[in-house]
């Protein structure tokens, strides 16, 4: 991948999770970097109480469009459907526009995601697997970083699926299992 970041992190607890999501955010909203985080309404909201706490305004940001909230269980199934998997097209259609959107600012751009981590969840685990190489796929036309984060689970205990997420990420961090 040219000049992109793709961290995964394998998490146990929630409080990890966003003790991590909301560090990797809210690293980059302080350099002035465009935030976006794909994340469940639940973390969301845990999300903004840290960026709160660390004296960023989560709805103000958002309105200057330096970040991005978008709820995970809404925009996975905008491109993926369990019987007929994922849309290639669409996805590419849906985050070439956001990634460009987000970019226009002249800032970085920095992506967390727990999309592939609900796919996990859902028993998908090849459709996981293919999220992230779109994702990798986009890093060829576009510079952001990407962090990515799963339950540790079944799946992210197998050492086969282990070994492929190693692979897909450029980073892997705090190996949580």
């Amino acid at each position: 991948m040219s000049n992109t970041e793709h961290i995964v992190q394998f998490f146990r607890s929630d409080e990890e999770y966003v003790r991590a999501a909301g560090y990797f955010l809210r690293e980059g909203l302080e350099a002035g970097e465009t935030c976006v985080a794909v994340a469940t309404a639940e973390h969301h909201l845990q999300l903004d109480r840290h960026l709160l706490d660390a004296g960023l305004d989560p709805d103000m940001l958002s309105a200057e469009y330096r970040y991005v909230p978008l709820q995970a269980e809404q925009l996975l199934p905008t491109f993926f459907d369990a019987r007929s998997g994922i849309d290639q097209e669409r996805f590419h259609r849906q985050f070439n526009l956001l990634i460009s959107q987000a970019s226009s600012r002249g800032q970085p751009v920095r992506i967390f995601g727990e999309m592939v981590s609900l796919l996990a969840d859902q028993g998908q685990p090849t459709a996981a697997i293919q999220l992230e190489e779109l994702w990798n796929e986009l890093s060829r036309q576009h510079h952001f970083s990407l962090f990515c984060s799963y339950k540790v689970s079944p799946f992210t205990e197998n050492p086969r699926y282990r070994k492929l997420l190693h692979s897909i990420h450029s980073h892997v961090v705090c190996e949580g299992a």
